[in-house]
């Protein structure tokens, strides 16, 4: 999703008072995109400044999605997109993904897809 500073990242949210950083995960893309996750699968987990701060990240893929309707959240980007893992890393050389939070998550996609 790009946001007003023509960059690119994945949404992301807190974990509430009893869900599971999986149901976190469905009820963030739901609110920010419109779109119902298929299947929630843990990718990774993060500590981004460990020793800083307790910042917890759990990234997950997701394979698939359907419309719910319009996002809820209504400021967390410009658009959405579907952008297809081929493109992800020329959009990193190209410094359109910044975020050291999108990058763990996509960079180790890249990593995953290249050894199956």
């Amino acid at each position: 999703m790009p946001d007003r500073t023509g960059t690119h990242g994945e949404q992301q949210g807190l974990v509430e008072d009893g869900e599971t950083p999986e149901e976190a995960e469905a009820r963030e893309v739901l609110e920010e995109t419109g779109w119902r996750p298929g299947p929630i699968k843990p990718l990774i987990y993060a500590e981004p400044a460990n020793g800083i701060t307790d910042s917890q990240h759990h990234v997950f893929r997701i394979d698939g999605a359907t419309y719910a309707g319009p996002p809820t959240e209504k400021n967390e980007s410009d658009r959405i997109e579907w952008i297809p893992l081929s493109e992800v890393r020329g959009m990193i050389d190209r410094r359109e993904v910044v975020s050291s939070g999108s990058l763990v998550g996509l960079l180790y996609l890249l990593m995953d897809e290249a050894i199956r």
